[in-house]
């Protein structure tokens, strides 16, 4: 609780992924990748509850193993690759409904972003709440530097075709371009009320900075591989 606001993290775990096998509970640096995201959620000193979302009562198994709170097994119906990420949300807080439970927001935390700490939680929540211009929920972002518009080129019969006239007679240099930012999956905080009528993207939206290495995610196995070797260098594993 935070200033008399309540606070529900969900994590979501599905059991069906298709890119990578079982990736949700793969071994990452010691531990299945899931419970990078409980144990950070659990040391945050403004969540109330910690739950997990999933189809499979082997992740739940292990998820409680962690800590969590796994209060049903999702139902198939939300657990397919057409069900969107507001389909396990609502059934998460339609189910605290009926438990006559009710929390002021949600912390919706994806797996596949382990890198994600307990002070950029504790930070994008005072952030989201001590905001005087009715901000009313908080997603993580990055900046572009890289793949920034600028840098941008289409081919065509494999020779260059710039995007514009004037690209190709520039000499670019990254801290003379207009900073830009992407939405990145790490975290995604919301009055439960608007995120149930705006989802998590709207004006009314804060943008949580951070940095680019940390808005990696998972989603192949190099991503494994580079993730691990972040941790280890930036201390994760001790």
């Amino acid at each position: 609780m935070y200033k008399k606001n309540t606070f529900l993290a969900i994590i979501p775990a599905r059991s069906g992924s298709k890119g990578l096998t079982d990736k949700n509970i793969k071994n990452l640096c010691g531990k299945p990748l899931i419970a990078w995201s409980i144990e950070v959620a659990l040391s945050c000193k403004y969540i109330d509850d910690v739950i997990v979302s999933t189809d499979s009562e082997e992740y739940a198994s292990i998820a409680r193993f962690y800590g969590a709170n796994v209060p049903f097994i999702r139902p198939n119906k939300f657990a397919t690759d057409k069900a969107s990420r507001k389909d396990v949300i609502k059934h998460t807080v339609d189910f605290f409904i009926k438990q006559k439970k009710q929390y002021n927001y949600i912390i919706f935390l994806e797996p596949t972003s382990p890198l994600r700490t307990t002070e950029d939680l504790n930070k994008a929540i005072t952030t989201l709440i001590e905001n005087k211009d009715g901000a009313e929920a908080i997603v993580g972002i990055s900046e572009l530097e890289t793949f920034h518009p600028e840098f941008l080129i289409k081919l065509k019969n494999n020779f260059l075709n710039f995007l514009d006239r004037t690209q190709k007679s520039k000499v670019l240099r990254r801290q003379d371009l207009e900073k830009l930012y992407f939405y990145e999956g790490s975290l995604y905080i919301s009055e439960v009320k608007k995120y149930l009528e705006k989802e998590f993207y709207h004006d009314k939206t804060l943008g949580y900075i951070v940095p680019r290495w940390k808005s990696l995610e998972i989603d192949e196995i190099e991503d494994f591989v580079m993730i691990e070797a972040i941790m280890k260098y930036k201390g994760y594993v001790k």
